[in-house]
C-alpha cells in the first residue's frame, strides 16, 4: 500500500472514531479512560497520526459500541447545515455535538440499510423572510399540498413532517433549552424532537411537541443554507420567523379568528381552553398567536399570561394532547425483512450496536434524558504489543448509497 493510501485510512479510521465519540458525548480523555489508552494517542489516532494495533482498535471499539470493521470502514466527508443555535448559547456545545454526530451516523445508516425514503416534498422558501405575509402563504400552502382544509387541525404533525420527506428521531431530554432541532445532512432533512418521559420534571407536553415540530420545519423550510446565527439579534429573528411559520401552518389566522368569534368573540382564559382542545396547540401560545393577529393588545396579553402563571399553567395546561411519535424508521426496516430480529439484524449490517438502532427507533417514554455520556465499560488491562492493524488486509466496507 502507498504512502498516500496509508494516510487516508489512517484518517478515516480517526474520523470514525471521532464521530461516535462526540455522538457518545464523550471526550478523549473519556475514551482514553474507558479504553485504557493514553489520551495523547486517542488524539493523535483522530487526528490520522498513529496507526492503531488490533488490540486498542478492539478497546476502542468496544467503548463506542460499534464493529472493528466499522471504524476500517471507509468515511465520506457529510454536506450539513449547522442547526441555527446562536454559537451554542441556546444549549451546550457537548450536547449539540452530541445530537448533530448522533444524526450523522443515523443517516449514514440508512443508506447502508439502503432503506427506502418518503420522496421529498419539501419546499424551500426564496421569499422576503421580513415578509410575515409571505411566510403565512408558505404555510398556508404546504398545508394545502398535504391535503389539510384552513379550518381543519393537523391530526399528527410528525407524520406530516414524515410525509414530507422528513427523517424524525427521537431525542431522550431537552437540548439546552429547546425541544428540538433540525439539520440536513447531504440533502436529506432531519429533525430530532423529545419523546415523552415518565420523570414529569422531563416530559414533553403533545402541544409542546406538535409545536417544535412545526417550528422545525419552518427552520428548513425558511433557513436553508442559512448559517448559525453569531448574535443574539439574529437568532432572535430566526426564532421568531420559525415561530411564525409554525402557527400559521398549524393554526391558519383566518381560521383562529373564525373559532374565536364563534366562541363568543372575546379571549379568556376559557375561550382558548375551548380552541386548543380542537387545534392541539397550547392555550400559552394561543394569547402570543392573537396578539400577533391584532385581536389583543400588549396588556391584555400581560394579563392573561398572569392568570396563566397564577394557575399554574405554566407547565401543566388543562386539555393536553397526547404525544406523537415517528413510523417510517420502523415501517422502512420492516420493508427490508428486519422484522423482529430488526435491530440486531440492522446492527449487524452496519456495523452498529444496537443501542444506536435503538436510540433512534424507541418513542416509549424515557425514565429521564439520556443526555449524559455512555455507562463506562470495564475493559480489561491492556498488555504492552507491538503488533499493528494490517492496513492491506481486505476491509469490509458498508455498503452504500451512490
Amino acid at each position: 500500500m502507498t504512502s498516500r493510501n496509508t494516510t487516508e485510512a489512517l484518517t478515516s479510521i480517526g474520523e470514525r472514531v471521532r464521530r461516535l465519540r462526540l455522538a457518545l458525548g464523550l471526550t478523549q480523555s473519556d475514551l482514553a479512560t474507558r479504553s485504557q489508552i493514553a489520551s495523547g494517542t486517542i488524539s493523535m489516532i483522530e487526528n490520522g497520526h498513529f496507526s492503531a494495533d488490533a488490540e486498542a482498535l478492539s478497546s476502542i471499539a468496544d467503548v463506542l459500541d460499534c464493529a472493528v470493521d466499522y471504524l476500517l470502514s471507509d468515511v465520506a466527508d457529510p454536506s450539513f447545515d449547522r442547526p441555527k443555535l446562536r454559537a451554542y448559547a441556546d444549549a451546550p456545545q457537548r450536547a449539540v455535538d452530541r445530537t448533530v454526530f448522533d444524526t450523522i451516523a443515523a443517516v449514514e445508516a440508512i443508506h447502508a440499510l439502503d432503506l427506502r425514503l418518503v420522496p421529498m416534498n419539501l419546499p424551500i422558501y426564496r421569499g422576503d423572510l421580513n415578509d410575515d405575509e409571505g411566510i403565512d402563504r408558505v404555510a398556508a400552502d404546504l398545508r394545502e399540498s398535504l391535503g389539510y382544509d384552513p379550518d381543519e387541525a393537523i391530526p399528527n404533525v410528525i407524520r406530516a413532517a414524515e410525509r414530507l420527506g422528513c427523517v424524525v428521531l427521537p431525542l431522550d431530554g431537552e437540548l439546552g433549552r429547546h425541544w428540538g432541532m433540525s439539520l440536513t445532512i447531504n440533502g436529506l432533512p432531519v429533525i430530532r424532537v423529545t419523546r415523552p418521559s415518565h420523570d414529569p420534571e422531563f416530559n414533553i407536553p403533545g402541544d409542546r411537541q406538535r409545536f417544535t415540530v412545526a417550528h422545525e420545519l419552518g427552520h428548513l423550510i425558511l433557513h436553508s443554507g442559512a448559517t448559525t446565527p453569531s448574535s443574539p439579534s439574529d437568532a432572535s429573528r430566526m426564532e421568531r420567523e420559525a415561530n411564525r411559520f409554525a402557527a400559521s401552518f398549524l393554526v391558519p389566522g383566518d381560521a383562529a379568528l373564525a373559532d374565536l368569534a364563534a366562541n363568543g368573540g372575546r379571549v379568556t382564559l376559557s375561550t382558548l381552553a375551548a380552541l386548543k382542545r380542537k387545534w392541539g396547540y397550547s392555550i400559552k401560545a394561543f394569547v402570543f398567536r392573537f396578539r400577533d393577529l391584532g385581536e389583543i393588545d400588549d396588556g391584555q396579553a400581560r394579563s392573561l399570561y398572569k392568570q396563566i402563571s397564577a394557575r399554574r399553567w405554566n407547565k401543566d395546561e388543562p386539555h393536553r394532547p397526547g404525544t406523537e411519535y415517528a413510523v417510517w424508521f420502523g415501517k422502512a426496516l420492516r420493508e427490508k425483512q428486519l422484522n423482529m430480529d430488526g435491530v440486531e439484524a440492522a446492527s449487524k449490517l452496519t456495523g452498529l450496536g444496537e443501542a444506536y438502532i435503538k436510540r433512534w427507533s424507541n418513542w416509549e417514554p424515557s425514565g429521564s434524558p439520556a443526555l449524559t455520556p455512555a455507562p463506562v465499560k470495564q475493559l480489561r488491562k491492556r498488555e504492552s504489543t507491538n503488533s499493528s492493524v494490517d492496513l492491506n488486509a481486505k476491509i469490509s466496507h458498508l455498503p452504500r448509497r451512490p
